[in-house]
C-alpha cells in the first residue's frame, strides 16, 4: 500500500508516517523543505499550491491513499499572514483535489481540517452537525477547506473524507504551542537556563489529546471512513491549561517555579472552554484515545530535558 502525506515534515505528519511505516506502508511524503526524518520515507519537495507539481507527483506515484495535512496551525502567526494563510490552507486544498481530478485517479483522501472551524464554545462539547463558526483566520480557512471538500465529494464523487481534530501534543511538538511550551521552560529551569515560566491565559479549558492517539485515528478513518462524512476526534473531557502546568510543575525537578503572566501571549477572541463529542467515530470506526494525559506531559518534559541535554553535549 502507498500513501502520500503532505505536510509530512509537520508535528502530526511525522507521527502519521511513522505509523503508516510501522503497519507496513510504502510512504511519499510532501513538504516545502526537508527536515529530519526517517529514511525510508520518500520525499519529495513541493509547495502545496503548485498544481503542476502536485499533477507530476500524482501521476508517477499513483497512491492508494492521501493523507493532507499540509498548512501552518500556529494561529497567532495567522493574524500577521492571512492571506497568506487562506492560500495555504484554500489554495493548497484545492490544487490537490484539482490535480487528483485531471487524472481522473480514485485515491481515498483524508482532509485534516480542525475543531477550529467552531469558534466560540459555551461548555458544551460540539458535534460535526454544528454551524461552523471560525473566528480568527486559521479557523476560517480550515473551515472554507473543510466545505471545499465536502462539495468535491458530492460534485465530482471524489472519495474525501474529513476529520475535525481537538488540541494534540506530544513529544516534538514546536515550543510555540502551549503545553510543549511549558515543558520547555521546565526544562530550561531545571538547568538553570532562566528562572521564571512565562504564561498566557491559564484558565481556558480545552480537550487535549496525545499526537499518537490523533494519528492513530487518521488511520482508522482513511481505512473504514465514509467518503462524505466528518468526523470529530476528541477526548470528550475539556482541562483547564492551568491543570496541565500543575502536572508539569509536579513532575518538575527544580526547587521551585515562578511563574509570570505575559498579556502579550494572550489571544483576540479566545475560546474559554471548548470540548468535542467524538461519539461518532467511536461508534462508527472503533477508535478511542488510549494514553493518559498526565503521562503524554511526562513524555513532553523527558523530551525537552532530552533535547537540551544533547545540546550541552
Amino acid at each position: 500500500m502507498k500513501a502520500l502525506v503532505t505536510g509530512v515534515t509537520g508535528f502530526a505528519g511525522s507521527y502519521l508516517s511513522q505509523k503508516l511505516l510501522d503497519v507496513g506502508y510504502e510512504v511519499v511524503g510532501l513538504a516545502r523543505t526537508k527536515k529530519h526524518m526517517s529514511n525510508k520515507i520518500r520525499f519529495i519537495p513541493c509547495e502545496i499550491t503548485d498544481e503542476i507539481t502536485l499533477r507530476q507527483v500524482l501521476k508517477t506515484e499513483k497512491p492508494s491513499e492521501i493523507f493532507h495535512l499540509a498548512g501552518s496551525a500556529f494561529v497567532p502567526l495567522t493574524y500577521k499572514e492571512p492571506k497568506q494563510t487562506y492560500n495555504t490552507i484554500v489554495n493548497g486544498t484545492l490544487s490537490l483535489y484539482e490535480a487528483l481530478r485531471s487524472l481522473d485517479l480514485s485515491s481515498k483522501v483524508l482532509y485534516v481540517g480542525s475543531a477550529a472551524v467552531y469558534g466560540e464554545g459555551v461548555g458544551a462539547p460540539f458535534k460535526e452537525t454544528d454551524l461552523m463558526q471560525p473566528n480568527n483566520p486559521y479557523a476560517g480557512a480550515k473551515a472554507c477547506a473543510d466545505l471545499l471538500s465536502d462539495q468535491y465529494a458530492r460534485t465530482y464523487k471524489m472519495n474525501i473524507v474529513r476529520v475535525r481534530p481537538f488540541n494534540h501534543t506530544g513529544p516534538g511538538q514546536s515550543p510555540e504551542f502551549v503545553c510543549s511550551s511549558f515543558a520547555r521552560q521546565i526544562a530550561e529551569i531545571e538547568i538553570g537556563a532562566i528562572d521564571a515560566i512565562h504564561v498566557g491565559n491559564i484558565n481556558v479549558k480545552r480537550d487535549f489529546l496525545d499526537v499518537r492517539d490523533v494519528v492513530e485515528a487518521y488511520y482508522l478513518l482513511m481505512k473504514n471512513g465514509v467518503s462524505g462524512e466528518v468526523y470529530n476526534v476528541s477526548s470528550q473531557y475539556a482541562v483547564s491549561v492551568s491543570e496541565l502546568l500543575d502536572i508539569l510543575s509536579r513532575k518538575s525537578k527544580a526547587k521551585s517555579l515562578e511563574i509570570k503572566v505575559d498579556e502579550e501571549k494572550f489571544r483576540a477572541n479566545e475560546t474559554l472552554v471548548k470540548v468535542g463529542d467524538s461519539s461518532k467515530i467511536r461508534e462508527k470506526i472503533g477508535w478511542k484515545p488510549v494514553r493518559d494525559l498526565e503521562q503524554t506531559m511526562v513524555d513532553l518534559l523527558e523530551y525537552w530535558r532530552g533535547h537540551h541535554a544533547g545540546k550541552e553535549g
